[in-house]
């Protein structure tokens, strides 16, 4: 278990790797609910630490370009993995299957992310995380 508090601030981000097709949700997103016109399944990279469900962020931006940035409410709504399993988090270190709500909507930049079936499909391209750490991935520190 590895808390947020313990992660270096910059290092506070969702990997996204790409939305979720059809072929993704039937293998792997049974314990998903159905999303809302707002949320989005999205398959997540290895994650930096434990993040409960209800967690809020608030940008989401090109991991080649932080520069690259929109503000955006993104709360995570609920989370699977390989097993589909419903979790109550976000587990450190592990890739997932996870619903995320964004308001006022979902930006361009995960709305024009490839469908994916599985992990390792497709390069993280896209990162989710809250203000402080976009500020530190832009300026290089913590």
């Amino acid at each position: 278990m590895r808390t947020e508090e313990d992660t270096p601030v910059a290092e506070r981000v969702l990997l996204v790797e790409g939305r979720a097709g059809a072929d993704g949700l039937a293998a792997f997103g049974q314990a998903l609910p159905r999303c809302s016109g707002n949320e989005v399944a999205l398959f997540l990279s290895y994650n930096y630490a434990d993040v409960p469900v209800g967690r809020s962020f608030d940008r989401c931006f090109r991991r080649a370009d932080p520069g690259d940035v929109v503000r955006v409410t993104a709360t995570v709504v609920a989370v699977t993995q390989q097993f589909g399993v419903g979790w109550d988090t976000i587990p450190h270190g592990w890739k997932t299957l996870a619903v995320l709500r964004f308001e006022p909507g979902i930006p361009s930049l995960i709305r024009d992310l490839p469908e994916v079936a599985c992990w390792f499909e497709q390069r993280i391209s896209v990162c989710v995380s809250d203000g402080e750490t976009w500020r530190a991935r832009v300026t290089g520190g913590e």
